[in-house]
């Protein structure tokens, strides 16, 4: 049994990849993209229960370069289901999960770094949550001329 879930708990069914897009008006969106293998789901930053599984969250090192608008957005193979681990309905992805975050940029040179934390289940069990540190670059945007008193177009 040991060695069953030793293999369990190595396992890592989520890819994730970052990308930023630029949104204009010296915004940018920064774009959180996993890849889940067949069988396994990721959750959704917004569940109605603390008595399920670990909603997904991010965690934005503070920086006067910078100032987040909204939370993150949600898209890729997302769907409100019945789970049979919790059983209890929640919004989780499959296959795919995407999280977009727009910031508005007062100053593009800084990274923009932090961390999200994101747990994994299929039909017969969870893995411990894991935390993702993240690091954004952000690209000169077009038409975004930035300085100390923020952005200026």
């Amino acid at each position: 049994m040991g060695l069953i879930s030793m293999a369990a708990f190595g396992q890592n069914p989520v890819k994730w990849s970052f990308s930023t897009r630029d949104a204009g008006n010296c915004q940018v969106d920064l774009i959180f993209t996993g890849t889940i293998e067949d069988g396994w789901y990721t959750y959704s930053q917004f569940l109605e229960s603390e008595d399920g599984p670990v909603a997904t969250s991010f965690t934005f090192k503070q920086g006067e370069h910078y100032n987040l608008i909204g939370k993150a957005k949600e898209s890729g193979d997302i769907s409100k289901v019945h789970d049979k681990v919790f059983d209890m309905v929640v919004t989780k992805f499959k296959h795919k999960a995407v999280f977009t975050q727009r910031v508005e940029l007062k100053d593009p040179s800084p990274t923009i770094e932090g961390y999200f934390q994101y747990m994994v289940c299929n039909d017969q069990m969870c893995l411990p949550p894991k935390d993702v540190d993240f690091s954004f670059d952000i690209p000169l945007l077009s038409g975004c001329k930035t300085g100390a008193s923020g952005p200026k177009t």
